[in-house]
């Protein structure tokens, strides 16, 4: 949805505003060759998710700078493509295809033209992403079983069963919380303090400054006040348990 959006707001500036000195071009098929715009827009934004949908499954991070970093990516490729677009097939002119020209033209492009589809990029991205939180939340039945985990985002939600929780690692200003669904582990992540998150979730312990624990998920607590760990169910590897909070880490399983 949001790649046609954007191919279709690059084609209304082009053919009905004319930035950059469209209207000097003359064919009887402006309008088509101007559309080639919104077509590399559009695909160029679809391969810019399929990439950041890779980075996202390799390693399970996206903040604000993410966001930025990728509507910047996709709006430098756009223009890139856009410049051999404009030489090869409007101007029909391959052999001004030289770096000087390129650096010219990227600098007024983006700087006249990139920036604003930059802005629109990140305002429909946010948008859409706020609607389909709010849709998700009116989908998804609320039992009375289920708790809500409020993040400090507007409107940022997360319904979840308490007993089903395996533990909450905080990261930043993000706390990442990982939980049993159809016995598989997955994850939650939402903006908010580990702090917060514990007033809300009482059945858990805390078992280090980064980490809440649900004490039902645990299968073994290994080593000594110096270097504890905790093995707990569902999940690869040892949650860390530091000195502090050693003690009622052990006397919860006891």
């Amino acid at each position: 949805m949001i790649a046609a959006i954007l191919g279709i707001i690059v084609v209304f500036i082009i053919v009905f505003l004319h930035p950059l000195g469209s209207n000097n071009f003359t064919s009887p098929f402006k309008t088509l060759y101007f559309t080639g715009y919104g077509i590399i827009v559009f695909f160029t934004y679809l391969i810019a998710v399929i990439f950041s949908n890779r980075y996202y499954s390799r390693f399970k991070i996206w903040k604000w700078t993410e966001e930025l970093i990728f509507c910047l990516f996709f709006v430098i490729i756009a223009v890139i493509i856009a410049f051999f677009y404009t030489e090869v097939i409007i101007n029909k002119k391959p052999e001004r295809l030289t770096l000087t020209l390129f650096l010219n033209w990227f600098k007024m492009v983006f700087l006249g033209f990139g920036v604003l589809i930059f802005v629109v990029t990140v305002f429909l991205r946010n948008y859409y992403k706020s609607m389909n939180n709010v849709i998700s939340e009116k989908k998804e039945p609320v039992e009375q079983s289920k708790i809500r985990l409020k993040g400090t985002l507007k409107k940022e939600l997360f319904s979840v069963e308490e007993t089903s929780i395996v533990y909450v690692r905080s990261e930043d200003n993000y706390v990442y919380i990982y939980y049993v669904e159809e016995e598989l582990l997955k994850e939650k992540m939402l903006r908010n303090t580990l702090t917060n998150v514990e007033k809300q979730l009482s059945s858990l312990v805390k078992a280090h400054r980064s980490y809440l624990i649900n004490p039902d998920f645990i299968i073994l607590l290994k080593g000594n006040a110096q270097n504890a760990k905790l093995q707990l169910k569902n999940v690869e590897g040892y949650i860390p348990v530091s000195k502090t909070y050693f003690t009622s880490v052990k006397s919860t399983i006891n």
